[in-house]
């Protein structure tokens, strides 16, 4: 596993990926560390916490990506599309914190369907 986002879009570059491609790459990556994390909650160890977390901190660090790219003002994405993102950032912001404090599979869906559904909209547009 890499060391976070950062890491996995500099990965994909080499691999030849980019734009909308490596966007889902990335956000597909969080959705199944997540997943894993949710399939192995039965086990209830100090490794699947470790898992857990793990699998929290990326996702963290890919939205504070997205944050950080719509809240520039030179992006080129339309206002309605950055403003949905900034909000949508938040609620996983709010999530997250509540997934590290109380990590059940229910919050994590709600990290994974989101991650990919962003992933499958890369791949659309």
């Amino acid at each position: 596993m890499g060391d976070g986002a950062y890491q996995a879009y500099g990965q994909s570059g080499k691999l030849g990926l980019s734009g909308r491609t490596l966007e889902a790459k990335v956000f597909t990556q969080a959705a199944q560390q997540l997943q894993d994390a949710i399939d192995n909650t039965q086990h209830n160890t100090v490794d699947n916490r470790n898992q857990v977390l793990e699998a929290l901190r990326y996702n963290n660090r890919l939205w504070t990506i997205v944050q950080t790219a719509v809240s520039d003002p030179d992006s080129t994405l339309p206002q309605e599309v950055r403003a949905n993102l900034i909000s949508l950032s938040l609620f996983v912001d709010q999530r997250t914190r509540e997934a590290i404090a109380s990590p059940t599979p229910e919050m994590l869906d709600a990290l994974v369907e989101i991650n990919r559904n962003i992933a499958m909209a890369q791949y659309k547009i």
